[in-house]
C-alpha cells in the first residue's frame, strides 16, 4: 500500500516536473546590449516563470569560436574557449529565480555577436547579440560659464556616436555623484544630496551617444 502510494506522488511529481518544463521559457534580450572596449557587461538570461536552474547544465556558446563554448558550466565544471578564461561569471548559486545570466568581463571588440544561452535537458535556448564600440568621450574645451540660479548644460558625448542606453553614466564633481543612470534610468538613490532633484540627462538622446548633463538652479 505505501509502495503503491509512493509510486504515485513520484508519478505525480514527474508530471508536474514536465509540464512546468514545457511551459517555462527562457528569455534573453530582445534589444542588442551595447558595450565599450573594457567594460563589464551582463548578457541576460532567464526562466519565466522562474524555476530554479542550479543543477542544469548551462551553455553559452557563440558561433566562430573553437572551441565553440564561452561559458559550459554542469555539476560544477566549467568548459571555456581560451579567449574568454577568467572573463565570464553565472549566477547558478543565487536563490532559484531561473537566472542564467552570464557577466562578462572587460570587454573586448572580438566580443562582439550573437550569443546563444541553451539549457539542453530542457530544449530551451534563447540569442542576446553583444555590440562592443570604441568611442572616446568628448567633454567641453572650454570652460561652461553660468549665473548662480541659471540653468545649465555641461556637455559630453561619445565620438563616434554610440547607443548608449544600456550603458551606465556616471557625473561626478570630485568624489561626489552628481548624476548616475543604470539599468536604462536614473538612480536617484546613489546621487549626492546637494544634486538631488536639479539633474537630468536627454535620454531622447543617448541613442546617438548623447550624454550630457542638465542642472537647474545653479548654485556657486
Amino acid at each position: 500500500m505505501m509502495e503503491s502510494v509512493f509510486l504515485a506522488l513520484l508519478f505525480t511529481c514527474l508530471n508536474l516536473t514536465v509540464l512546468l518544463a514545457a511551459q517555462t521559457q527562457l528569455i534573453g534580450s530582445h534589444q542588442p546590449i551595447v558595450a565599450l572596449v573594457g567594460d563589464d557587461v551582463l548578457l541576460p538570461c532567464h526562466l519565466e516563470p522562474a524555476v530554479s536552474a542550479t543543477y542544469e547544465t548551462v551553455v553559452w556558446s557563440k558561433a566562430g569560436l573553437e572551441p565553440k563554448y564561452v561559458h559550459y558550466h554542469q555539476d560544477g565544471r566549467q568548459k571555456q574557449d581560451p579567449s574568454y578564461y577568467l572573463r565570464t561569471r553565472l549566477f547558478l548559486d543565487e536563490p532559484p529565480c531561473g537566472n542564467v545570466s552570464m557577466k562578462t568581463f572587460t570587454v573586448k571588440l572580438s566580443d562582439a555577436g550573437t550569443y546563444k544561452c541553451s539549457l539542453p535537458a530542457m530544449k530551451k535556448d534563447a540569442d542576446v547579440e553583444l555590440i562592443v564600440g570604441q568611442s572616446d568621450v568628448i567633454g567641453s574645451d572650454q570652460p561652461v560659464k553660468v549665473l548662480v540660479s541659471d540653468d545649465i548644460i555641461l556637455p559630453c558625448h561619445l565620438e563616434p556616436p554610440l547607443d548608449v542606453t544600456t550603458l551606465s553614466v556616471e557625473w561626478r564633481r570630485g568624489p561626489a555623484l552628481v548624476h548616475v543612470y543604470r539599468n536604462r534610468r536614473n538612480d536617484p538613490v546613489s546621487q549626492d544630496q546637494n544634486f538631488k532633484g536639479r539633474t537630468s540627462l536627454f535620454q531622447d538622446e543617448m541613442t546617438r551617444g548623447n550624454i550630457s548633463l542638465k542642472l537647474t538652479d545653479v548654485n556657486e
